[in-house]
């Protein structure tokens, strides 16, 4: 019996685990009619329709106002609050219980898992549900490598992570893949 649950429990616990777009690294490949966007250093968070979760599939508590008004369908963003604040950022998702600390939270969408077209077709479904908290993060078309470099210096320069560079014509693919880079 022992030996069955061994078999199952990891199983069970993957159970809730969301299959989500995960990206490879930018290595000077051709990027013509891209996108670019900045790379949120926050806590990736999968809205399921019902509730957040984190990438491993484990429950975000949030209070209850701040998702009242998302939507019934998939979306995939971060929960972020500003640049250099990541320490701060991590010590709420993954562990406070007081609602007034999320009230500097946004939830800032990059994706709609599983929605039918491309990039800014996916993206357009969110539109209605925009507001002070849920934010689509800006999507900027790359015109040469050296707007992507000159994109990246400015972010730094602002404290801020790094960028994504993603073929806005791709379909959604929950897995990593060269349609969607860092």
């Amino acid at each position: 019996m022992i030996r069955f649950l061994w078999l199952i429990v990891p199983f069970i616990l993957l159970a809730d685990k969301p299959n989500l777009l995960l990206l490879k690294v930018y290595k000077d490949q051709n990027i013509t009619g891209w996108v670019m966007s900045e790379k949120l250093d926050g806590i990736r968070a999968y809205w399921n329709g019902k509730k957040l979760l984190t990438r491993n599939g484990k429950d975000i508590y949030v209070p209850s106002w701040f998702t009242k008004d998302f939507p019934p369908f998939e979306l995939d963003g971060e929960l972020w609050t500003k640049r250099k604040n990541f320490e701060y950022i991590s010590s709420v998702v993954l562990g406070s219980t007081y609602p007034e600390n999320w009230e500097r939270f946004t939830y800032n969408i990059f994706e709609v898992p599983n929605a039918k077209g491309g990039l800014f077709e996916r993206l357009s479904k969110v539109k209605p549900y925009e507001s002070k908290i849920l934010k689509i993060i800006p999507q900027i078309k790359v015109k040469n490598k050296d707007h992507l470099q000159k994109f990246l210096k400015e972010i730094e320069a602002k404290g801020g992570e790094g960028v994504v560079v993603r073929d806005p014509n791709s379909l959604y693919i929950s897995k990593r893949t060269s349609k969607a880079l860092k």
